[in-house]
């Protein structure tokens, strides 16, 4: 099984129960020293800006290459996982974030703490 790098957009086995499959972006993959058995990620919901406490940003067209999400979708910094590989959808669409992306990202990971 390939490792993904860092910002890549994917589908997984959602690891909070609420749906079937979630988007996510990877935050430690390719990088991560357990790589083989884990994968870190960031959650991205369709309702997560109802979260007033929360930093929410918006995933937009231009945080993304080679994918869409299809919805009004927000990037979630408070739903990170540890996930097995084999939970990462395999024919799902998978594109990577651009460096806006990655800015929007890292922003709202430091928004936690």
């Amino acid at each position: 099984m390939s490792r993904h790098p860092s910002g890549t957009v994917c589908w997984v086995r959602d690891p909070t129960d609420a749906h079937a499959d979630r988007p996510a972006v990877v935050l430690a993959h390719d990088t991560h020293p357990f790589g083989a058995t884990d994968c870190t990620i960031m959650c991205i919901g369709t309702s997560a800006n109802k979260y007033q406490n929360q930093y929410t940003p918006e995933v937009k067209d231009s945080h993304l290459k080679g994918v869409s999400l299809g919805k009004q979708s927000y990037f979630m910094p408070w739903a990170l996982y540890t996930i097995p590989p084999g939970a990462i959808r395999q024919g799902k669409p998978i594109g990577q974030l651009t460096a806006a992306g990655e800015k929007e990202v890292k922003k709202a990971l430091i928004s936690n703490i």
